[in-house]
Order: C-alpha cells, then structure tokens, then sequence
C-alpha cells in the first residue's frame, strides 16, 4: 500500500496518516472508577454501541503529520472525542505511524502535539482495561503498547513531548519515551501515573522508564500513589525539562516546539538539559547507585506501602516488584518484566472492583440530580456561611479555594475568627506541602469574610447553614435570613440528620430550600449529600448537584428521612459495635476485626472522630426514627456525662497526644459490661457490616436514593467503604443474596429482630436477583 505520510519536506501542509475505523471512546479523567448496570446505563451503552457500527467504516485518522522546516509535528486528535484516548486502534495507528516516519532520513526532529486544548492523553481505554480476563492476555497487551512506545525512544532523531492539559497513564509513559518533555503551565495540565488507583500498575514503560529519569526514590512517589502534579512540580521532580508559561495559548504550543526543537540541535543546549535532569542529590549517592543502598530504599518503601494499603491492593505492590526487579537491568529486561506484573495486577478482583467505582464517578458526573431534568441550572457566585465552628470555617474555605467570595456569620467576633483560622489552617497545609504559594493563599483568604450580623448578606446568592444542631434554633435563623436575601437566593442547611422539610416550614421559599450535607473534614471528604425536602424544586436540586460538582464534589440526592443515607447506614453499623461492647468485646478486637475487613479505621475510633456528643444526639434522632436496631442503650449519653468528647478534646474511647492515640482503660468502667464475649473477628465484622446492607435495602425500598450506585457513592465517599470491594452493595452481590439473607436470619435467631432481613431483601432472595442487574 502506498504510503500516505508525506515523502518529501514541505511547509506546513498536512496529509493524514493510514486511515483507521472511527472508534468512539469513553472519556477516562484517570482517578476513581466504578461500574454502571442500571436501566438508564445499559441504555447508553446501546446508543454508543449503536454510533460505533454506523460510522464503523468512516475514516478517522487520530494522528496527522505536518513537517515545518525538517522538524516533524505530529498531532494526536481523536477526531469526534473531547480527550486523546490510547485504545487499541489507536495504538495500531501510531506504529504504522512511526514505521513511515522513521524513513524520513530528512527529519531532524519530532515533536509530538495533541490537537486538543486541554488534554493532551488521557491514557488507556478503561473498557480495554476491563473485558482482560487472563494474566497472558494482561501482558500481551502491555507488550503491545511497551513496543510501540520503544519505537518513540528508538527513532534516530530527538522526539519532544509539548504536553498541554491531562497527561496520564499511559500519556505519560508515551511522554516518558519521548527523549525531551514540554508542560504548559496551566490549571488543566496534570502529569502523573494513576495506574494503582484502577487496581493495576503501568504497563507501557511507566515503571521502568521513570525511575531512569528522576531517581528510585521519585519515581516510587508517583508510582505508588497514584498522584497527579502540575507542570511546575513535575519540572522540579525532573519529569519535564521546560515549563511553557501560561500565558502563552494552545495556538503558540505548535510553535514553542518547534523553536526548542531547534534549539536542541545545538550539542550545547542539549547537554545543559541532560545535566539538570543527572543532578546528583546525597540520598541519590547513598541508596540508589549502590545495591545495598537500594535494598534498604525497597525495603523502606515495601513496609510503608504495606502500612497504606493493610494488604488489600495488590497493585502498589507489584508496582515496586516491577521497579526493583528491573532497574538494574536492561530496559528490554525490565519491560518484560513489568508486563508480566501488569498481567498479574490487571486480573484481580480487586483491579475489577476499583474499574466499578471509576465507572460509578464517571455516572455522577453525568446525572443532572434529577431524572429527565432540561430546566434552568442558577450559578452561584456569592455565597452566605452561617456558622463559622469547624463545618462553617470548612465551607467558606472550600468556597475561598474554589475563588467564590463566602461571608460568615456567628453570635460574637471570637467565633468568626475560629471560623478564619479553620480556613486558614486548611490553606496553610497546602503552603507547607507547596501545593499552594503564600501569595496565593493571601489571595484566597481575602474572599473570606466575616460578622455578627446579617450586613454582606443581602446580595447572596446562595446561603449554607453551618449551626448547632437544635432545629428550634436552626429555623429561628432561616426566618431571619429568609427575611434579608433576595428572592433567588437558595437557602441550604448543612444538617447531619434533621429534617429539611421542617426547617423549610420557617421560610417563605420551601422550593429553595434543600439540605447540603457536607463530611467533615470538608476539604477532604468528597460527598456532598443534597436532601430534597417535601417541597423542594427540581431546579433547586438540579442547582445545587451542579454547583457540587463545579466546587470539586461527588453529590448524590436523597430523600429528607432521619439520618439521611450515610448517616443512617452508618448508625446501625456503628450501634451494633457499641452493643458488642457492652456484651463484654474489646476496644481493640472491635476495631481490628473492622480494620481487617477493609474500613479505614474501626468503629469505635470512628464515634471518636465524629465526637461523642454528636454520635449521642445522631443515635437518639435513629432510634426516635427507626427503633431498636439503631438503640444506643445509654452508653454515649453516660461516656459524655464525663467530659469525654473524643478527639476533638483529647478524651473519648482513645487517649489524644498529638498525633499518637491509645486507648483508655478506664473507658470500660463506664461502658457496663455484660458479661466475656467470645465471637471471632468474622462474626464482629459480620454483625457490623451486614446491618449496612440491610438497611441499605430498605433505603432503597423507601425511596431514599434512586439506585444501588447511589448507595455505593455515598458510602465509599462519605464512609470509606473499602473501594477494593467495589461497594456496599456490590459486596453483597458478589458475596451473594442468598448468603446475606441467611445469614442476617442466623443473627436474628441468636441476637433479635434488629437483624431481621429486609423485605426488599427476601424478595431478591425468593427472585435470585441482585443489586445490580
């Protein structure tokens, strides 16, 4: 065939290369992934099924050619897609690419562009990722790809990377085989390995290549965790060798490269970049050019990593098997060897599990809030904080980092200033982690302001109420606000149980009024809950998903009901752990049994970081609301009586001194124990982890949330349900209906009717169904 790549120099004329079947992708944005089984998603699938086969014979060349002064541009754009995805086709496209470009005997250089602004690879297909089924097939894929990226890094002239927005997985590694790197110094670029968070590790030189470039110690930074950096960061760690300015625009990107193409045909040039990059540092001297040395960095890395993960993802382990097994030898050595990890990781249930939650993200990104929903969404641009303690010092910081003025407002000036200080010692962490510079952090804080009185609140356009959780208080300040803001204003409350409907009650405006409940802590936690009350509008909830997600959170909506969904799964998870307690368990067989299950920490840990003053109102608002199976029997209420709050005042079921904790014995002569408790570890986890699931079902009998996805959203984001188990309900699907049912059957026989199975339950049981179709 006679080849469509350009045979002689010309001058910015463009010609395409082979064509290739039209494929459309799935945007991946590389961080968290989950799986969609619902009506509404199989439906989706069949449309993108159906747009495949009808354009499956078009042409749609993801890679063109243009040649400018003996200097190759070769521009990757998927045509018909927002983001560069290397799926297969893909990757067949780009080696006949590089076949034909490597007889250009006239071309001094290449620089690889993406023709999108604002992404630049977005890495694999994450479809590809998971329909792998065997370790053989694993490997043979990432040998694949590990060859066709060998064949960047072997071609006989420099090959420069201008990246420009995400460059991920396997964009990076294709990066990595380039021999020189570019990054545009702009909010979308992003560069980093997330490989492990998807269960799997690099598998197209990732784990090979990059330790070659910075260092052991670097590489295993990004390698094993997963993180993303932005260009200037990944120009200190050396993954970049020049940070574009952002004030240039996409449009100059072509023509940067070009210049530093040329630039680097200078010997001189080319070696002062090589030398930045060779910089020797005394850790780099003393552990990694030595074998001992290096023995003693694994050894470091392998217990710390065991320390994060408890054994429940393998990935980050075989990422650090693939680095330490080849960095001493050869890179064609090491390449084989990383394969066959990738080929190992990609099979597991775990890698399958975590594929689930991306898929789950990738969902709420997509859900309005609001079946069907094609009404107006209002923009928030002022936002109103009432309260300035811990959860309203925590929203005005998230607003302040997301660049929306916030006004606090509290009974005195010292609560205010409480509410400045929460802010600014959020912003303050990112400073010390330079993440953030000093200027900026000034920047943000200057759009926090704060009062004792209503001024700055007239112009709002939304207003998030953040105050003791006494509802007589609660609506004695929404008749008052509700007096004072404009007619736009959507007024929200932050409460962690009670009811939206009845605080509405003391407003002029029920249709905009809505619950937001934010996790503390605020900056970290990623759920948002939005509560629709009785009277709330569709607009109003469409609004504030919207406005979830444009402030950086994963929102899913429920239905006003005590305790919402997170809460109220979580109260009887955390009811049972005070039971076992009382029937004479152990602090610390308790909360290992739950460690050990996957939790991130244990149950009685947990009412120390909730406070045990809130867990003993939350409890009593449960079991007012849902009887016994969510009974505290007393013991909070007599543990506070004490003075012990948890970890907020030093005291609770744990002794606080700084960052060390343990646990108090004088703490079971206020618990009453009943008696010696003789249950394992699988029986504790059982008799915590099971009433979650049940009370899961009658949520969703009950109309709480719309689907299980909602459930395993929320309870992996507002919970930490372990990921590695796909969430709550896709546990029980996998572990199976039938096992569930009867168990719970088996525990209502030996314990009471709080374990009765669901109704919903025994009818999926009688049905053979599951959560998910």
């Amino acid at each position: 065939m006679e080849s469509t790549l350009l045979k002689e120099p010309m001058t910015a004329e463009v010609l395409p290369t082979q064509q290739r079947n039209k494929v459309t992708v799935v945007p991946i944005e590389a961080m968290q992934e989950v799986e969609h089984l619902t009506d509404e998603v199989v439906k989706v699938e069949d449309e993108m099924e159906e747009i495949r086969s009808q354009h499956e014979h078009e042409p749609g060349p993801a890679f063109r050619l243009e040649i400018e002064s003996n200097i190759g541009m070769l521009i990757f754009d998927v045509p018909n897609e927002k983001v560069n995805i290397l799926s297969t086709p893909v990757m067949h496209e780009l080696d006949r690419c590089l076949d034909e470009i490597k007889g250009h005997a006239d071309l001094k250089a290449l620089v690889f562009l993406s023709g999108k602004e604002g992404n630049f690879i977005a890495g694999a297909r994450i479809e590809e990722i998971e329909n792998i089924t065997g370790p053989k097939d694993g490997a043979e894929k990432a040998g694949l790809g590990q060859g066709v990226f060998s064949k960047i890094a072997a071609l006989p002239f420099p090959v420069i990377a201008v990246i420009n927005g995400a460059c991920v997985g396997g964009g990076l590694e294709l990066a990595l085989a380039c021999h020189f790197r570019l990054a545009h110094d702009s909010e979308k670029t992003r560069l980093g390995l997330p490989e492990v968070r998807l269960g799997i590790i690099p598998g197209f030189g990732g784990t090979q290549r990059l330790p070659r470039l910075i260092g052991i110690q670097r590489a295993l930074d990004f390698i094993l965790t997963g993180k993303l950096v932005d260009a200037t960061r990944a120009y200190k760690a050396g993954v970049v060798d020049r940070v574009i300015p952002k004030e240039f625009p996409h449009r100059r990107l072509r023509q940067i490269g070009l210049n530093f193409a040329q630039e680097i045909q200078n010997p001189e040039a080319r070696r002062k970049i090589e030398l930045r990059r060779n910089r020797a540092n005394p850790q780099t001297l003393l552990f990694e050019k030595n074998l001992l040395g290096r023995k003693v960095l694994f050894d470091q890395a392998r217990r710390r990593t065991l320390a994060e993960t408890k054994g429940h993802y393998p990935a980050p382990e075989l990422a650090l098997e693939a680095v330490e097994k080849g960095f001493s030898k050869e890179l064609a050595e090491g390449l084989k060897i990383e394969a066959n990890l990738l080929g190992k990781a990609i099979v597991t249930n775990v890698s399958k599990n975590l594929v689930k939650v991306f898929y789950l993200t990738e969902i709420v990104k997509k859900d309005p809030g609001v079946e069907n929903y094609a009404g107006p969404i209002h923009e928030f641009h002022k936002i109103g904080v009432l309260g300035a303690g811990i959860m309203g010092g925590g929203i005005a910081q998230l607003m302040a980092h997301n660049d929306l003025p916030a006004r606090m407002k509290d009974v005195n000036l010292a609560a205010v200033a409480k509410g400045m200080e929460a802010a600014a010692k959020v912003f303050g962490e990112a400073v010390k982690k330079r993440r953030m510079k000093p200027k900026e952090m000034q920047n943000k804080m200057a759009l926090i302001s704060g009062a004792t009185d209503y001024s700055g609140f007239k112009n709002a356009d939304l207003v998030i109420e953040a105050i003791v959780e006494i509802i007589d208080v609660k609506k004695k300040v929404f008749a008052e606000i509700d007096a004072i803001v404009p007619s736009h204003c959507i007024l929200a409350s932050n409460t962690s149980s009670l009811p939206i409907t009845e605080m509405a009650k003391a407003t002029q405006r029920p249709g905009k009024f809505a619950g937001l409940h934010f996790f503390n802590p605020v900056h970290r936690m990623p759920l948002v809950e939005v509560i629709r009350g009785e009277s709330t509008s569709d607009e109003t909830i469409a609004s504030l998903v919207a406005f979830a997600k444009k402030i950086g959170k994963t929102p899913i909506v429920v239905k006003d009901s005590p305790g919402f969904l997170v809460n109220r799964i979580l109260g009887a998870y955390m009811a049972e752990a005070g039971r076992m307690l009382k029937e004479g368990a152990t602090i610390e067989q308790i909360d290992e049994a739950l460690l050990k299950f996957g939790m991130p920490m244990g149950p009685i840990n947990l009412f120390d970081e909730v406070g045990l003053d809130v867990a003993a109102k939350v409890s009593h608002i449960l079991e007012n609301a849902f009887g016994s199976r969510m009974a505290g029997e007393g013991m909070m209420n007599k543990i506070v009586e004490t003075g012990r709050l948890g970890k907020k005042n030093g005291k609770g079921f744990y002794i606080y001194e700084g960052k060390d904790k343990k646990i108090d014995p004088a703490i079971y002569g206020l618990i009453g124990k009943a008696g010696k408790f003789e249950g394992t570890a699988a029986e504790i986890q059982d008799r915590c982890v099971l009433p979650m699931i049940n009370e899961a079902a009658m949520c969703l009998a009950e109309g709480i949330v719309r689907r299980p996805e909602d459930v395993d959203i929320g309870m992996i984001f507002g919970s930490g349900f372990p990921p590695f188990l796909g969430g709550l309900l896709r546990y029980a699907d996998a572990r199976g209906i039938d096992n569930i049912a009867g168990k719970l059957e088996t525990l209502a026989g030996k314990y009471g009717e709080r374990f009765k199975p669901a109704e919903r339950l025994m009818e999926m049981k009688r049905a053979g169904k599951k959560f998910y179709a």
